[in-house]
């Protein structure tokens, strides 16, 4: 697993010698190349072809839209050196890019902040990086104990957090300058505009979008790939093609072949005769613990320790033996249907009780650490701690209760968890979403909750563009029209497999594990087993204030089985602690 194309770059103020950026970055990409100090500034970069020397622009991400326009490097360019708001605003997600010109750095992430960067103040100095860890060991510093709280509950981080001290991600949207030591951050992005849009010219101007994005897309790429499940956001992508372009169109589907979501897929396919591709992480199993905890290190690595590595390590193994090509996702369709809409007074305001309650049911059940596995002091300040977050992000702009959520799901979860992952996949593969679109944004954004509540917009848009494939069943709920049709039938529909999804909740909150990524299990048994055979991996976790040690010398001694949630919490966290210079654990920034 090749590391992702990166960069760092440290500038300092006269008479301000800046930290060793070379050992900071030989720790995480040895095969970095360094350039010296000039004009008080040293940069770095790895996994690219040429250095960040000065006049040069290095673009982070393969593909490169400015809406449905295919754009070119220069192009970017361009807008780096005149600070182009409007077009960066435009760029579809995931998008980063740094220049050098000159004694600054200049670098961007793009208008939901899906491209991670990371940035660090010191002394005399600031610093940008596509890596924390880099710059986590440019000088002392610590692991942040609110952001190890955060994480040990949700899987991913909130509010610009990271797992160390001092270092901070770029917030969506912004333009970062150093020079002379300094750090400037400029937003090119606006705040959403608070007045309403009705949901019928939502749909005819959405169809509008969805169907031209895809035909552009298309007409660029004719061996484009569409991501195909049985869900209702790639139904959408696929109701957006024209019925004639659907025959020999390639579609691939994420599963074993007897899941739901690769059977309806299927289907689909051989309904339009399209070329379908099965990929599955099957032979996973198969690789010996030394390969599979290196897998599971290296995809640590790759998502900057933010996000669940076992699965972006289960996900890369499988994409290895899909075909090459342009990929089509539909990633973005879930900010569109109130996912985490909770209760029923959506006008209401935002309140702690509230707050509690959705994190509660709705965001620590995935991915939360086994509390035996946590010291007790820490698991209890830990969740105090993730509440507070939750609901200081949640009260930030002062919306009512379900606009707070919309906010929250867009602008932190999918921030923070699809964009950590997003991240190192679109350095790798041409892969575009066109419901990231910043036209797209706007509209849902602009859309009131009970428009979007129970996928009634989602519904309607896919009524609107394709209305055969709106009355085929969705992969564990009924047809998208079942949700536009009013009468008895189709509310007690939708109000079963309400009640199903809630039975999975509570079943997953009494036994105290989330569903697992697609072999996810597999890996974890895996590192575990590793683990076990090189215990001084880990030593250092039974010395932390975090992991109880107990608990730790029951699973090295077989007696206990930690579930995928758990273990790829601490390989990060083992990984995070091998970082910091030197190293510990704070009590918070």
């Amino acid at each position: 697993m090749s590391s992702p194309p990166g960069f760092a770059a440290v500038s300092a103020a006269a008479g301000r010698f800046p930290p060793a950026l070379a050992a900071a970055v030989m720790a995480v990409a040895p095969e970095a190349a360094c350039d010296g100090t000039r004009s008080g500034l040293q940069t770095a970069t790895w996994g690219v072809d040429e250095p960040l020397v000065d006049g040069r622009t290095l673009v982070l991400t393969r593909e490169l839209r400015r809406r449905n326009l295919e754009i070119e490097p220069k192009d970017v360019a361009r807008m780096l050196a005149v600070g182009d708001r409007k077009a960066l605003a435009e760029m579809l997600p995931t998008f980063g890019a740094v220049q050098h010109a000159g004694n600054a750095v200049t670098a961007t992430t793009d208008a939901l902040g899906f491209r991670h960067l990371y940035y660090r103040l010191g002394d005399g100095w600031a610093a940008i990086s596509t890596s924390a860890r880099v710059l986590a060991g440019l000088a002392p510093t610590s692991l942040d104990h609110d952001g190890l709280a955060v994480q040990s509950l949700l899987g991913w981080q909130l509010r610009g957090r990271s797992l160390f001290e001092s270092v901070t991600k770029v917030p969506a949207g912004r333009l970062v300058e150093i020079r002379d030591g300094r750090l400037r951050m400029d937003a090119f992005t606006e705040e959403p505009d608070r007045e309403r849009v009705d949901p019928a010219e939502a749909v005819d101007s959405m169809s509008s979008m969805l169907r031209g994005y895809v035909g552009a897309y298309l007409d660029d790429h004719p061996d484009a790939i569409l991501q195909l499940t049985g869900g209702q956001d790639s139904r959408l992508l696929l109701s957006a093609i024209e019925p004639r372009r659907r025959r020999g169109l390639r579609v691939v589907t994420l599963g074993r072949p007897d899941s739901p979501d690769v059977r309806i897929a299927a289907g689909l396919a051989q309904r339009y005769e399209m070329r379908h591709e099965i990929i599955s992480v099957d032979g996973l199993d198969t690789l010996g613990p030394e390969e599979a905890y290196a897998r599971c290190e290296a995809a640590a690595g790759a998502i900057e320790l933010g996000a669940d590595p076992l699965a972006w390590a289960a996900l890369d193994f499988a994409e290895a033996r899909a075909m090459p090509g342009p990929r089509i996702s539909g990633l973005g369709g879930e900010v569109a249907r109130g996912f985490y809409y909770l209760g029923r007074d959506g006008d209401g305001p935002v309140t702690e009780a509230r707050a509690r309650r959705l994190a509660e049911w709705r965001m620590f059940v995935n991915e939360a650490v086994e509390p035996s596995a946590l010291r007790s002091a820490f698991r209890e300040r830990a969740r105090e701690v993730a509440h507070a977050e939750v609901l200081t992000a949640l009260a930030d702009g002062g919306r009512s209760w379900f606009e707070a959520t919309d906010e929250l799901y867009l602008g932190q979860r999918m921030q923070h968890w699809a964009g950590a992952t997003e991240s190192p996949v679109s350095a790798r593969r041409r892969i575009v979403n066109p419901m990231l679109d910043d036209r797209w944004i706007a509209t849902v954004r602009a859309l009131a909750p009970e428009d979007k509540a129970g996928s009634r917009f989602l519904a309607r848009l896919q009524v609107e563009l394709d209305v055969e494939l709106a009355r085929l069943p969705l992969e564990g709920r009924p047809s998208p029209a079942t949700y536009v049709t009013p009468g008895w039938r189709s509310s007690w529909r939708r109000g079963a497999t309400m009640v199903a999804k809630a039975g999975r909740k509570v079943g997953q909150r009494v036994r105290g594990r989330g569903r697992p990524p697609v072999g996810g299990e597999i890996l974890a048994d895996a590192v575990v087993t590793y683990w076990r055979a090189h215990p001084e991996t880990v030593a250092g976790l039974a010395e932390s204030e975090i992991v109880e040690p107990s608990w730790l010398d029951d699973v090295l001694a077989g007696r206990h089985h930690p579930g995928p949630g758990t273990v790829a919490f601490l390989l990060n966290l083992s990984l995070a602690s091998g970082a910091v210079r030197p190293s510990g654990v704070t009590a918070a920034r």
